[in-house]
């Protein structure tokens, strides 16, 4: 009787994964962590940002004791919102060039096109073309803090 073949095969009875590389291979990207140190980031920014330009009331003779309030509030709300969106625009950016996937890529254009819309609307740079409008009072700031949750949530699930 013949003796049956010997199979070598290191593979052999083991359970193939097909989830990629182990924990141990993968590199690692931003983890959520960044989430608190964009937060605070933009906060900072904001803060140094309203407080060390220029009042756009100064050529106003009665600035009524909100108004400041409200732009120091819309300054450091826009400021955040602005930080949040780099850090995303980062991310996705990252993930095309990894990867290749044009959903990623589809993601990033939309990001820088609301990176430019919040630039274009921060309110230090509105301040140098006139007249500051604030008929909104803190309505604006309201909008600013919907749009902050938004891109926290959508950043704390991109470090996912």
């Amino acid at each position: 009787m013949a003796d049956p073949p010997i199979n070598h095969d290191e593979n052999e009875g083991k359970e193939m994964t097909t989830q990629g590389p182990a924990p141990a291979e993968r590199k690692r990207g931003p983890t959520k962590l960044w989430l608190p140190v964009v937060l605070l980031a933009g906060l900072f920014l904001g803060l140094a940002a309203s407080y060390l330009t220029p009042n756009p009331y100064s050529f106003w003779r009665f600035v009524p004791p909100d108004f400041q309030e409200v732009f120091v509030l819309h300054t450091v709300l826009s400021t955040m919102s602005v930080v949040l969106l780099v850090a995303l625009a980062v991310i996705y950016f990252r993930v095309y060039a990894e990867t290749g996937a044009r959903f990623a890529l589809g993601i990033s254009v939309v990001l820088v096109a609301l990176l430019i819309h919040s630039v274009f609307q921060y309110p230090l740079i509105l301040s140098q073309q006139g007249p500051f409008p604030n008929g909104q009072g803190f309505f604006l700031s309201y909008a600013d803090l919907f749009t902050i949750v938004a891109y926290t949530i959508f950043l704390y699930l991109s470090l996912e």
